[in-house]
């Protein structure tokens, strides 16, 4: 910049020397020439930008070009010159550079100025806009270069500092990637990474070393895996797999099966899984597996155990009760009479609990043996009302067996009934005082199906999707002393699952609730 000025002055002053011989006569053309030579060989010597490039080198441009301006031989249009010194001034030292452009640009005033008695015509006209326009345009210049650089360091300084945000979010990034990978790989359950199509992204090390779910993708996983209904031992339709289910996207919790494949020992299993959305577009999804084979052992073991026990306590139960039938049986006082009626309902209630829990224990190692022959539904729903009826007049309920047609089907009548007796049992025991149950025999397309209405409380939707596991009774049930303990859903619901149907429960709180079971038809 200062080379390229210095040759743009040197060329003004070879042009005055051929239009004014005699132009070095005045001391103008020597300032000029010895100042720009002096700030060329200045900038030469310190490339840097210390101080003698920021103000000494274009300062001492900015007096030689206004002395050059002084000169009465030289043009007016010199004066654009000084806007580059202006300029550099007001760039590198900024306010500072705008007051020392103020100072030249006032000394020049006043030598123009004195300029103006010896001017007449044009000239005047010329030299009195030059005393206005000449300072001003200098000083708007470094002004002008003043405001730029500000606006340009700012611009600077944000980029800079969007630069070290960048640069943190990407350190905090790399961070947050190596904390994820440390807990992807060090979690006690196996955890699945799948993309969009259903493909294994990566297995953490505890799903890797699984013995019977190792492999690089689903198929191998699965290859020859069947998937079993914990109670039952059934086996789950293939897209109701929770592999599968991960693998198309679908949120679930604690999903526990049974898992058997060729040449390995039967497993149990539990997986959740979820989603994996970005920018509301579907990615694919995460999933943990964990192996409760030993837990689940365990719980058989225990039936087992309660199994045993309640097998050897229905012997001494045989026996309390019949001696109990035989001392009612003669003549004794009220009193004594009152409170062996007590001792034997009591004895009732816990011969109902044992044969319920040797139930249980044969149901859980899936040794639900059906009689299935052929049979009327419609009969069957009759005898349950008719065996429950004097239940429900106790306590003001209206029981009825509403119209319908004969269902015809293939199932062990006992275990029906017992299913049936059951649900209109707890439609008796959970509804109001003086309230209604209804019992619904339909067939449904080849279904046969039995719905018990009530119009009872109901329950919460989160207890009414829990009412079929073994031990479980809603709040409501707990509260109002109902006596029971958890079982009879259960068992309905395995003596259902091992005729190839299905049970479902639904409640509305304040309305009443619908217990209801289909299984197939005859054909």
């Amino acid at each position: 910049m200062q080379l390229a000025l210095t040759l743009m002055v040197a060329l003004v002053l070879v042009a005055l020397s051929v239009v004014s011989a005699n132009v070095w006569d005045q001391p103008w053309p020597w300032i000029v020439a010895i100042g720009m030579a002096a700030a060329t060989a200045l900038a030469v010597a310190s490339p840097s930008a210390g101080v003698q490039m920021r103000i000494i080198v274009p300062a001492l441009d900015l007096l030689a070009l206004t002395a050059l301006i002084a000169d009465p031989q030289a043009p007016r249009i010199v004066a654009l010159l000084a806007v580059m010194p202006a300029f550099w001034l007001g760039v590198t030292v900024r306010s500072r550079g705008i007051g020392i452009v103020a100072i030249a640009g006032a000394a020049l005033l006043v030598l123009m100025a004195l300029r103006i008695p010896q001017s007449t015509g044009v000239t005047l006209t010329a030299n009195v806009v030059g005393v206005v326009i000449v300072p001003l345009a200098l000083v708007a210049t470094a002004w002008f270069a003043y405001s730029y650089a500000r606006t340009i360091e700012r611009q600077q300084l944000s980029i800079l500092q969007r630069e070290r945000a960048m640069q943190a979010i990407a350190k905090q990034r790399e961070a947050d990637a190596g904390l994820l990978d440390a807990i992807f790989e060090t979690a006690r359950v196996g955890l699945l990474l799948l993309d969009a199509d259903g493909s294994v992204l990566r297995v953490n090390s505890t799903l890797r070393g699984h013995e019977a779910l190792a492999g690089d993708g689903i198929d191998a996983m699965l290859d020859g895996a069947r998937f079993l209904e914990l109670d039952t031992r059934r086996e789950l339709p293939p897209a109701d797999a929770p592999f599968l289910r991960a693998a198309r996207g679908e949120a679930f919790d604690n999903v526990v099966c049974w898992v058997a494949r060729p040449g390995q020992e039967m497993f149990a299993i539990t997986m959740s899984s979820r989603p994996l959305f970005i920018d509301e577009e579907f990615r694919g999804s995460i999933a943990s597996v964990d192996d409760v084979t030993v837990y689940m052992r365990m719980l058989e073991d225990r039936d087992d155990f309660v199994a045993l026990v309640s097998h050897e306590l229905r012997t001494p139960l045989t026996s309390i009760a019949g001696f109990l039938e035989l001392a009612l049986d003669e003549e004794l006082p009220d009193s004594l009479r009152s409170w062996l009626s007590i001792v034997q309902r009591n004895a009732d209630r816990l011969r109902a609990l044992v044969e319920d829990l040797l139930i249980v224990g044969e149901m859980s190692r899936g040794e639900v043996h059906l009689q299935a022959r052929p049979t009327e539904l419609r009969s069957l729903a009759e005898e349950a009302v008719a065996t429950l009826d004097h239940r429900a007049r106790r306590r003001g309920v209206a029981l009825r067996l509403v119209d319908g047609p004969p269902v015809q089907l293939e199932a062990d009548a006992r275990r029906i009934t017992q299913v049936i007796e059951n649900l209109v049992s707890n439609g008796i025991k959970y509804t109001r005082e003086h309230g209604r149950v209804d019992v619904h025999v339909e067939l449904e397309g080849t279904d046969a199906v039995v719905r018990v209405v009530d119009d009872g409380p109901g329950v919460p939707p989160d207890e009414a999707a829990r009412v079929f596991e073994r031990f479980y009774r809603a709040a409501e049930a707990r509260a109002s002393g109902v006596q029971g303990a958890g079982l009879g859903l259960w068992i309905c619901r395995m003596i259902v699952h091992a005729h190839g149907g299905t049970l479902d429960f639904t409640s509305e709180p304040g309305t009443g609730s619908t217990a209801s079971f289909r299984v197939p038809g005859a054909a």
